[in-house]
């Protein structure tokens, strides 16, 4: 039979086999400590000490992240105990020999439990070291790293066969593990060797203790040692851009422009300082490197290249004079700058056929937005990423960039009929006819969706279905892939695949045919839900069958036995907003949810309030846009807004003929009575400026006469106790996620109707998110409250309001996106840089291209929500100044220190809901 910790070793999927048990287990130690303890029980039966130490560990790392200390300190003593044991009998067996002096134990199974040991040590001490560093001693950190006084220029000059061998001798000499270092690989002790130094460098600057050169040569060593090592090259190119921006910053502070002219001062200082634009080459080359070896940073690496790839190529060296008005010194500026761009270019095309096309589908949008960027040889290279995207994967790539085909501006249409044309000759030279034939259809399929989104039923103001004609194509509309969400996004960790099938989930239907009746909905802008008849995947249709189904009258309006069911699509027309908005708050609000899924829920959190187990996301869905002003929206199922909902809702305990009995009242807004005492209220701040005697008004004219009865919602909706608590649950967690995303990226226009619940299990949805980056504070009544928390949904909580689960919940998202800062803001920063969107104006206000104003307010934007990912509360109501307040109470300096300082996790939190629920907001 097989020894057992050959039985622990297989190779299943994860989460069936061994450590992947522990992997799908609760993140806490809690939740995977009582199997380990069985584990550890019956590594000691087998007397496998490398298991038990390897289990011991595990129990300590885990320990460490949830910020158990004392826990982890014990468990990884025990772990260094039970591996010191083990090194020392296997030692003491070894030193037996036969009478011509040979090992008698030497052989293949004693040098891989002695290698199994030296890795399990490093580990070990590794750990130690880090605990020490969370412990708040970062000099015993690094002493323990063993990297005092390293002769790191020294070693850099060495060849790398030198380099190899002082480094094991060093370990010899001076080992970092508790073996002995003679039993190692050289490749094994090089390893080690990156690691160690490389964690100590993040320490050095992370403390302040080291900067400039220093660091970057320990960098520059950590790449020759280890080569291949991802998070070295990735951490290189974040501290180099950490420096470039420094100096910019640096030269700008002391330059004399003017702060409206930032963006012309920075600039002008790429543009004229060589050491700045070697920041942008090194870094472009690092986080490039970074992106080929892994995916691990992708949402932080790749959209920072793209950045400053973009802005750099963006400066124009010509018609510029240097300061001294010299014109020879002027043309060496423009050649040096000239030189530089061409290097990022040479390295951007490099890296574009290095780099796999899926990991640059995820940076699609930022992509496309560049299209016509004023660098012809940046469009160039642009152009071919989307193209080598598009014939890799046609199905997905190219809903988004359908826009570029159908846009108003003739140069973007040309460039996506460019784009289009390009994929399709790589198709046909690769022999896959079938994805061809695909892109050529796409192209009569998005002229339908878009003639309908822009179609006006003809007759009655109030019809709500007329009949369409079935779109004809030259495949059958089963090849495409819907455009849902759950089809378009990545699979988990796809990003290292080549493969379609592995890169995106196979398991979505795909459409038969659409349904030839269409409903009108009776929002404002008379949106059209779309029907389509969906089959499993796989199941195609012959393109002679599909052809005589379209001929056959009402064929394509009734569900056939083979249908997998319907699938519903929201096409609308936008006139005065941007859909494009909406599909990249979608894009950012699946960065979120990736963090929510990944994360353990704050360091400084053990209390158990974790992502995972809290269920925490946000809802999201599929925003394709056809044109700048037609796209079609995933249907949201099982969905109803917050204000039907209320209108539905009813007090089963007040009095039958009560007017507080049915919440239809509170959402009657043609109710004059409703209307009067709202006004009322506000005039009496607005006309008279008592704030206080307004917030009096609105308790007793508005909260008192429309007492909340959403708790009675969920009692009459989900009748048993369990699904009642699930749902209540549900909506307190989505409620909280959605608020904290919500203020940091400064949402409003969160009325009643734009407030989704879904009926089956009390999640919360938010939908339209054009008023975006604190746009409601410019509204003729702005938005004040940092998002909505109205009394019926306090009361929907439940008993303890929104100190409950709200809360938790909430402080749970907050910590997570604080933590994730970086992340955050480099996924926002493109997207505010946007030269095709401008955030802050309707897409009817938007010029061809963004005036220097945009772009000042973009910059404004980004360090709003990097003071608010720090925990600044900085979200100001204009009206205090606009307003002179009259009862007696001004606005002092130490008033406004408040939006300047930040807060805890626990104290930001505290202010956003005692903001959020001021009668005064209100």
């Amino acid at each position: 039979g097989k020894e057992f910790s050959q039985m622990t070793r297989n190779d299943c999927h994860m989460g069936w086999d061994w450590d992947g048990r522990l992997v799908v287990t609760s993140p806490e130690v809690n939740g995977s400590s009582p199997i380990v303890n069985v584990r550890l029980v019956l590594s000691r039966l087998a007397n496998d000490s490398a298991l038990e130490g390897k289990l011991w560990l595990t129990m300590g790392k885990q320990a460490r992240k949830a910020g158990l200390r004392h826990i982890a300190e014990t468990s990884l003593k025990h772990a260094e105990a039970v591996i010191a044991n083990a090194a020392s009998s296997l030692s003491f067996h070894g030193d037996h020999h036969d009478d011509n002096g040979h090992n008698t134990t030497t052989n293949n199974a004693a040098t891989s439990t002695t290698t199994t040991l030296d890795h399990l040590s490093d580990d070990i001490q590794m750990q130690l070291a880090k605990l020490k560093h969370a412990w708040g001693n970062p000099s015993d950190a690094l002493h323990a790293l063993h990297m005092d006084g390293l002769p790191t220029k020294k070693l850099l000059d060495m060849e790398s066969e030198t380099l190899k061998k002082t480094v094991v001798g060093m370990a010899m000499q001076d080992p970092f593990s508790t073996n002995n270092s003679n039993n190692k690989s050289a490749e094994h002790i090089m390893k080690w060797f990156g690691l160690r130094l490389f964690q100590a460098t993040n320490w050095m600057v992370e403390g302040g203790l080291k900067s400039g050169m220093e660091v970057m040569d320990n960098y520059r060593l950590i790449k020759k040692v280890s080569p291949d090592f991802e998070r070295g090259h990735f951490y290189f190119a974040r501290y180099i851009d950490s420096l470039f921006e420094a100096r910019v910053t640096a030269f700008i502070q002391h330059s004399n422009f003017a702060e409206a002219d930032a963006d012309h001062a920075r600039a002008h200082i790429i543009k004229t300082d060589c050491s700045s634009q070697n920041y942008i080459i090194s870094a472009m080359y690092e986080y490039g490197t970074a992106l080929q070896l892994g995916d691990k940073h992708l949402y932080q690496a790749l959209p920072r290249l793209l950045s400053i790839w973009f802005d750099f190529m963006s400066i124009k060296g010509n018609g510029s004079s240097s300061s001294n008005g010299k014109g020879s010194d002027s043309e060496g500026i423009t050649d040096e700058l000239g030189a530089k761009q061409e290097k990022a270019n040479t390295i951007m095309a490099r890296l574009y056929r290095q780099i796999s096309p899926l990991l640059f589908y995820t940076a699609m949008p930022q992509l496309i937005s560049r299209v016509t960027h004023s660098n012809p040889d940046t469009v160039k290279i642009v152009q071919g990423i989307l193209s080598r995207v598009l014939s890799k994967y046609p199905c997905q790539a190219m809903w988004s960039l359908a826009w570029l085909r159908h846009s108003a501006d003739g140069e973007r249409t040309d460039v996506g009929e460019w784009i289009f044309q390009k994929a399709r000759n790589t198709l046909e030279k690769g022999r896959n006819d079938k994805m061809r034939d695909l892109l050529i259809a796409s192209k009569s399929l998005f002229k339908f969706i878009i003639d309908l989104a822009r179609y006006v039923p003809k007759g009655s103001q109030h019809r709500s279905f007329f009949k369409v004609n079935p779109w004809k194509g030259e495949v059958p509309l089963s090849e495409f892939v819907p455009p849902v969400q759950a089809a378009l996004t990545l699979s988990g960790s796809a990003t290292n695949q080549d493969s379609t099938q592995e890169a995106f989930p196979s398991f979505v239907p795909r459409l038969r045919a659409f349904c030839n009746t269409v409903q009108v909905m009776a929002s404002k802008a008379k949106p059209k839900k779309l029907t389509a008849f969906a089959i499993p995947y796989g199941q195609t249709l012959h393109r002679q069958a599909a052809s005589t189904a379209y001929n056959t009258r009402d064929a394509d309006n009734k569900l056939k036995p083979d249908d997998a069911g319907e699938m519903h699509f929201l096409v609308k027309r936008e006139d005065k907003g941007d859909l494009r908005k909406d599909a990249r708050v979608q894009d950012f609000n699946n960065v979120v949810n990736r963090l929510l899924a990944s994360s353990t829920g704050g360091l400084k959190q053990s209390n158990g309030l974790k992502a995972q187990r809290r269920r925490m996301q946000l809802r999201t869905f599929s925003v394709v846009c056809l044109s700048e002003e037609c796209g079609i929206l995933e249907w949201v199922p099982n969905t109803d807004s917050f204000r039907n909902l209320i209108s539905k809702a009813y007090n089963p305990q007040a009095h039958p003929h009560s007017a507080r009995r049915r919440g239809k009242r509170a959402t009657n807004f043609g109710d004059i009575a409703l209307r009067n005492a709202f006004t009322k209220s506000q005039d009496m701040y607005i006309k008279q400026g008592l704030l206080n005697r307004a917030s009096v008004m609105f308790e007793e004219l508005l909260l008192k006469e429309y007492p909340p009865v959403f708790y009675w919602w969920f009692i009459q909706t989900f009748l048993d106790p369990h699904s009642w608590f699930e749902a209540r649950t549900m909506f307190a967690l989505s409620a909280a996620v959605w608020s904290a995303v919500g203020h940091v990226i400064g949402l409003g226009d969160r009325h009643s109707e734009n407030i989704l619940v879904d009926t089956t299990c009390g999640e919360c949805v938010h939908v339209d998110f054009d008023c975006i980056f604190d746009k409601g504070l410019n509204l003729p009544r702005p938005e004040v409250v940092p998002f909505r928390l109205t009394h019926n949904m306090i009361d929907a909580f439940g008993p303890t309001g929104y100190e409950g689960t709200f809360r938790g919940g909430m402080t749970s998202t907050i910590s997570i996106l604080r933590e994730n800062r970086d992340t955050l803001l480099s996924v926002l920063e493109p997207f505010l840089k946007d030269p095709v969107i401008d955030w802050k104006k309707q897409r009817s206000q938007q010029k061809q291209g963004r005036s220097r104003a945009a772009n000042g307010e973009a910059k404004r934007s980004i360090k709003v929500i990097d003071g608010r990912l720090k925990g600044v509360y900085n979200l100001m109501n204009p009206n205090f100044k606009k307003i002179p307040r009259k009862d007696g109470y001004s606005i002092d300096k130490e008033d406004d220190m408040s939006h300047i300082l930040p807060l805890s996790v626990e104290g930001q939190v505290h202010r956003m809901i005692k903001e959020a629920t001021s009668h005064e907001n209100l």
